[in-house]
């Protein structure tokens, strides 16, 4: 089995309108050692030696439960008990949280619910809708322009995700919420310890109840390799001011191929197979 490769006028139309701000950043991020770390501890970090066996959609639905309810109900526990929450009449839990709940005890797999994207994302979220919220307030009939401001806050919140593959959906609510929700709006500023304690704990949550039986997270900032020796490449390329592209550039338009043989299945890196994925592959592996 293998990807079909595009042609090179496509590549180059592709790349003119591409932004990849991990070209810039995966630099300076260090490659996990996960072997340095004990290996119970490893695994609830998501970390393997080997896949982890698929499970079926009935057990998936268990722990998306579990998982669903124990982290929106950690979330809203602890949060009624902070004091600073408390004299700000900050909100139990945040709308947006139980969104990002099912993303990230049942689609634990997608993009959307690793560490990176429900982390950042919400801080973009806040930036942004707070900041417009305060914006519209010096108008004063910013009353009338709320659904106008949420609407905005939600279109760049939205524009920033994708520029710095950081998209999680449950950000786009808490965006909105930040404009147009009175008891959210009045938190100002304070919404980012709010928000930073409420997606600490979710995580926490998941990493413990996602790995008792399934993986997570799948990576923690990105699926590419973070080794030294794409720090070499790079940093080379960028001394010499080649017109080479660099080991990076090499691999995000060079063609990878998913190869399935008796006995021996090859997954490029960067490709994380759903349970679904594997058991398919496995039974066409069986095939061969």
């Amino acid at each position: 089995m293998a990807s079909s490769a595009q042609p090179p006028e496509v590549l180059a139309q592709m790349n003119a309108w591409h932004f990849d701000i991990d070209r810039y950043l995966n630099p300076l991020i260090p490659a996990p050692r996960w072997h340095l770390v004990p290996q119970p501890v490893a695994h609830f970090l998501g970390y393997r030696k080997e896949p982890s066996k698929p499970l079926g959609n009935i057990a998936i639905a268990f722990w998306s439960l579990v998982g669903a309810f124990c982290g929106v109900a950690l979330v809203a526990s602890v949060s009624q008990h902070v004091p600073s929450f408390e004299a700000r009449d900050a909100p139990a839990i945040i709308g947006s949280f139980g969104a990002a709940a099912v993303i990230e005890f049942c689609a634990i797999e997608s993009s959307f619910a690793q560490p990176r994207n429900a982390f950042f994302s919400q801080m973009i979220a806040c930036l942004i809708g707070v900041g417009i919220s305060k914006l519209f307030a010096l108008n004063s009939n910013a009353e009338n322009y709320t659904s106008l401001g949420g609407a905005l806050s939600c279109g760049l919140t939205t524009v920033l995700m994708v520029l710095t593959n950081t998209v999680h959906p449950p950000a786009g609510a808490t965006a909105l919420l930040a404009v147009t929700n009175s008891q959210t709006v009045g938190l100002g500023w304070f919404l980012f310890p709010v928000m930073i304690l409420g997606v600490t704990l979710m995580q926490a949550a998941a990493l413990i109840i996602n790995n008792i039986q399934r993986r997570f997270p799948q990576y923690w900032w990105t699926p590419r390799s973070l080794s030294r020796q794409h720090r070499v490449d790079l940093e080379k390329h960028e001394k010499e001011g080649s017109d080479v592209p660099s080991q990076y550039e090499d691999s995000l338009n060079e063609p990878r191929r998913l190869v399935v043989e008796r006995g021996d299945m090859q997954v490029p890196d960067g490709i994380y197979l759903t349970a679904f994925e594997r058991d398919v592959l496995a039974k066409i592996q069986e095939r061969v």
